[in-house]
């Protein structure tokens, strides 16, 4: 009898000849990319503790994470996102590093996915310290995925503080907030409204988009000041009039992640975003390390 044939795991798959040869130049041009805008390429382990995700308000569910057993006995997951490892790093063996650290990398994340598991390859940087302009980090992401996939990249953007400014108003806590946001970036509005009737502004701002029309749709829309967001907002536009960029306030950011503006990226012929970023104030202080970190990750898939 033929022996039973060992395949790969449920949504995982071997990459052969002309595929790793493509991939690898398309990888060259963002290596080029970055060393020549003064960025050092770092490497994380595979597997981290599972602690460092919720201890940082990772936006994964534990449902997500592909987890091992450590041989000491404790939790530890494959790599699952980016972000916080190297926040990790930044903030144990580059403790004494000056700051602005300019870090990149080229590395896959892992995650459970219905039956199976999947494998993201994504190359990204991230900036620790120091002050970064909005427009320059946008147009370094716009750069870089264009160097990947051929074509630029249409951005949607939205600032964080401005779901939270909303979600302040309606007085809601923290598991009404995350019911809030989950509803929102399904953009399943009819149940947002059923369940949250009281939330006339958030109603009526998620379903705005647009350029910078759309930033003055939502002053006038909102009974509310969002005046700072918006004022940001409207700046970044203008600084990238070449750039295919929008505003889309359905956009929904992880609580305790993202502080600032972050972004989404979208090609032609992809069925979801290549690319997501933002600036995040709070995740290295929880890790001993206080700094204002910005970054964003390419999927090369």
């Amino acid at each position: 009898m033929r022996e039973t044939l060992i395949r790969t795991p449920e949504g995982m798959r071997d990459t052969l000849f002309d595929e790793c040869a493509a991939r690898r130049g398309r990888e060259a041009g963002l290596f080029s990319l970055f060393q020549s805008r003064g960025f050092q390429e770092v490497s994380t382990p595979v597997l981290e503790r599972y602690e460092l995700f919720p201890r940082i308000g990772s936006p994964l569910s534990e449902e997500t994470m592909v987890k091992v057993i450590g041989r000491d006995g404790r939790i530890c997951v494959l790599r699952p996102d980016n972000t916080a490892p190297i926040a990790r790093l930044a903030a144990t063996r580059l403790q004494n590093e000056p700051l602005p650290l300019k870090l990149w990398y080229t590395q896959p994340v892992f995650r459970a996915q219905g039956d199976g598991f999947c494998e993201i390859r994504q190359a990204g940087v991230e900036i620790i310290g120091g002050k970064v302009r909005n427009y320059n980090i946008l147009n370094l992401a716009c750069e870089a995925t264009g160097h990947y996939y051929g074509q630029t990249p249409h951005i949607e953007v939205s600032h964080a503080d401005i779901l939270q400014t909303l979600f302040g108003h309606m007085k809601l806590d923290v598991t009404r907030k995350e019911r809030a946001l989950s509803l929102i970036g399904r953009k399943n509005f009819a149940e947002l409204g059923d369940e949250f009737p009281d939330a006339a502004d958030l109603l009526k701002l998620v379903r705005i988009s647009g350029g910078l029309e759309a930033l003055d749709e939502a002053a006038e829309t909102v009974s509310i000041s969002l005046d700072r967001p918006l004022k940001i907002l409207r700046n970044l536009l203008q600084k990238l009039p070449d750039k295919q960029i929008t505003v889309d306030f359905a956009l929904a950011p992880s609580l305790g992640y993202y502080t600032g503006v972050f972004f989404r990226g979208y090609v032609d012929g992809a069925a979801g975003a290549v690319l997501s970023g933002g600036w995040y104030s709070n995740l290295l202080g929880l890790l001993g390390r206080e700094a204002l970190a910005v970054g964003f990750a390419i999927h090369l898939e």
